[in-house]
């Protein structure tokens, strides 16, 4: 009797662990991928501007770094804008008297037979954030 109960209890919970473990799996296999896209993006920015200060200090070219800030900054003060906003949880130009927010209770995708949306949600955000501070 006992062992029945026990298998029902495992069985019932069947489907919460592996969508926790799916969840968590895929959000550390993005995370993993994102860290590496900003490194390979950063080292190929870092060898640009290494390859114009080069060919600036053998006068192959000249270049205006002054003008150079003043086009950029004002595309890299929007990003930071729009990556700092946290205004009723959506970000900058959305109207914020809408809801922007999804349901994470009850999830809307159709292979997901019962409400798994927050612990899909959570366990991908958890495995997300593990996969981005991975040493």
């Amino acid at each position: 009797m006992v062992v029945e109960a026990a298998t029902q209890n495992v069985t019932s919970l069947t489907p919460l662990l592996t969508t926790v473990g799916f969840g968590g799996l895929v959000g550390y296999l993005i995370g993993i991928a994102i860290r590496y896209i900003v490194k390979i993006i950063a080292i190929i920015a870092g060898l640009f501007f290494a390859a114009l200060m080069y060919l600036q200090s053998q006068g192959v070219i000249s270049v205006n770094w002054t003008k150079l800030q003043a086009m950029s900054q004002p595309i890299l003060s929007s990003l930071t804008n729009s990556l700092n906003s946290t205004k009723s949880g959506v970000g900058v130009g959305h109207n914020s008297s809408t809801t922007a927010i999804p349901n994470l209770i009850h999830s809307s995708l159709p292979f997901i037979p019962i409400d798994m949306g927050l612990p899909l949600v959570g366990s991908a955000g958890l495995g997300f954030i593990l996969g981005l501070t991975r040493r």
